[in-house]
């Protein structure tokens, strides 16, 4: 089983999105995980040139990073997508992946029926963050995979890795410090695992 993880965020060093990202594949006790810096590629902007519906290689993969990230996906058993809220939104630089990734639907959908989860951050306690989930687990159902979430305690923890900087106070923390949003990674991706494990075990997968 391999579990590939990508952060989302564009800071290149050290990233709440990150931590809570770490936390989820750290929690996967069988088989492989691998996290993907998705600011450490290099990918151009699609430029809706439609080479992809014709069955043509996008142009932009010719000089870009996207065929080396496509590679490692088409091997994943499952994938876990983190991404910060930017204005409530995914940031541009994965939003740049998530265009360019529509060559693997085009081609026989090729990441149909890989588990999925998503993780989001925020600076604000109220900062999109479920906005941010919804648009991951749309995504991935656009791409035909399974969109799972976690299911720990149903009056403590949510249904995703997802927490905030912002304390209930108006003070500030980091991600290591909200025990909530690391719990709810970790959950996230023992439910992400179990799921895959499931899946071959029915022979389905």
């Amino acid at each position: 089983m391999l579990i590939v993880g990508i952060c989302g965020s564009p800071k290149t060093e050290y990233s709440s999105t990150r931590h809570l990202l770490e936390a989820a594949l750290a929690a996967i006790s069988d088989g492989q995980t691998k996290l993907l810096n998705i600011s450490d590629y290099n990918i151009q902007h699609c430029t809706g040139c439609d080479s992809c519906v014709r069955k043509k290689p996008c142009p932009q993969s010719v000089s870009d990073d996207m065929p080396m990230i496509e590679k490692q996906l088409i091997e994943a058993d499952a994938i876990i997508i983190a991404a910060p809220s930017y204005f409530t939104s995914v940031p541009g630089v994965l939003k740049d992946f998530i265009d360019r990734s529509r060559a693997m639907k085009m081609n026989d959908h090729q990441l149909k029926d890989k588990v999925f989860g998503a993780v989001s951050y925020a600076g604000l306690r109220y900062g999109g963050q479920e906005h941010v989930i919804d648009a991951l687990n749309r995504y991935a159902l656009g791409q035909g995979m399974i969109v799972v979430g976690s299911v720990g305690s149903p009056v403590k923890h949510g249904t995703f890795g997802s927490g905030s900087l912002q304390k209930d106070d108006g003070s500030w923390r980091s991600a290591k410090d909200d025990e909530l949003a690391v719990q709810g990674s970790r959950l996230l991706g023992q439910r992400v695992a179990e799921v895959v494990l499931r899946l071959r075990s029915s022979g389905e997968k």
